[in-house]
């Protein structure tokens, strides 16, 4: 794994979103988005979460399983929330768009946008006080999905709106309600 690679293409993708999702679509054979991005970035939101609880809390032993379980419930929600983001990508581009399936070109497009998602993670797991710009950053994800759109996608002018809407909404809260019912379900089951 090479990560002076992968932190190379997070910053470009956040810096200059067209450029790179040009890049991107340039690559032969493309890339497996998810052994060289998602799953590489869901473990170091897990590792900053678990890291930060340590840091602010100290090493008692009564932190170790609150950290546990907060860390666990970051990696489910990161992790469930891409494959709910890409599974409804795919829907949208068959139902609103006419295209035919392509899962892999959905996974690849909702891994590089939730590049945004995982930085927040990880900024908001060692500045917790910071928290509200966890949700300022979001809105970069809408701009990323934008560019991405038309050059990934193609999608017309007419439609790129209405799909960067629903794709953008998709990448930023499908984590947030899967982690929302794990942490409810945490608490139930105890």
């Amino acid at each position: 794994m090479n990560y002076k690679e992968l932190f190379g293409r997070l910053f470009s993708l956040m810096a200059s979103p067209r450029k790179t999702w040009t890049e991107i679509t340039v690559e032969s054979p493309r890339r497996d988005v998810l052994a060289t991005f998602v799953y590489p970035l869901i473990a170091l939101c897990g590792l900053a979460v678990l890291l930060s609880a340590f840091m602010h809390e100290g090493l008692k032993r009564e932190v170790y399983q609150p950290a546990l379980m907060d860390m666990l419930s970051c990696c489910i929600a990161l992790f469930g929330g891409f494959f709910l983001a890409s599974y409804l990508l795919d829907m949208v581009s068959q139902k609103y768009l006419g295209r035919n399936a392509d899962m892999p070109l959905a996974q690849l497009f909702v891994g590089y946008a939730m590049g945004v998602v995982f930085v927040a993670e990880v900024l908001v797991a060692f500045f917790p006080q910071y928290f509200i710009f966890k949700w300022v950053l979001q809105f970069y994800v809408c701009y990323i999905v934008w560019e991405g759109s038309d050059v990934i996608w193609d999608v017309d002018e007419d439609r790129r709106l209405v799909f960067m809407a629903i794709t953008s909404a998709a990448i930023v809260f499908s984590p947030v309600i899967i982690q929302m019912v794990f942490n409810t379900l945490s608490n139930l089951l105890g």
